[in-house]
């Protein structure tokens, strides 16, 4: 995934400077996104979790980043059973991996569960593919998120925002 510097420093603006931030990342590959958060929340005492949802990233971000008590790297199976398995609630999630179709729902139901009240889930879609922001936006809508917006700030990539009610859904 090729992200452009300055729009990915524009992006991480929307992260609010508060204590005890909480970001989680689903990846499936390097890139400047990932180094970025990092940076961010290293800068601001945050928690970052990586979760590398292929075998071969997950040994390269251990390798470039050692585990601290900013960032915990865990190699992650979309398909377990739930997501939650610290009781921990990350106010913003970023997901950058592949989700196949028939994944996507379940996808959704066990991430609202870690995302807390009022935060936001950032998935990265093709550019310009409208069948894909559709999909997606339905699903959101339908696992109780809502506030679904598309950004159009990345030259290859579209960007679609949604945020966890208090309240809704469970």
């Amino acid at each position: 995934m090729q992200l452009e510097e300055n729009k990915i420093d524009q992006l991480l603006g929307i992260i609010d400077i508060y204590p005890a931030i909480r970001v989680m990342h689903f990846s499936e590959g390097s890139h400047l996104l990932t180094k970025k958060i990092y940076e961010l929340c290293r800068e601001h005492e945050y928690e970052y979790q990586l979760n590398c949802t292929n075998d071969i990233y997950f040994q390269k971000a251990t390798t470039r980043y050692s585990e601290n008590k900013i960032i915990r790297i865990k190699r992650f199976n979309l398909s377990q059973a739930r997501y939650n398995i610290q009781a921990k609630l990350y106010d913003y999630l970023f997901v950058t991996s592949n989700i196949a179709q028939e994944e996507r729902e379940s996808f959704l139901k066990k991430s609202y569960g870690v995302i807390k009240n009022g935060g936001l889930i950032l998935i990265f879609i093709p550019k310009g593919d409208l069948e894909q922001n559709y999909i997606w936006s339905e699903l959101l809508s339908q696992n109780n998120f809502v506030a679904t917006n598309s950004l159009d700030i990345f030259e290859r990539y579209d960007l679609i925002i949604s945020k966890k009610m208090h309240g809704w859904g469970g």
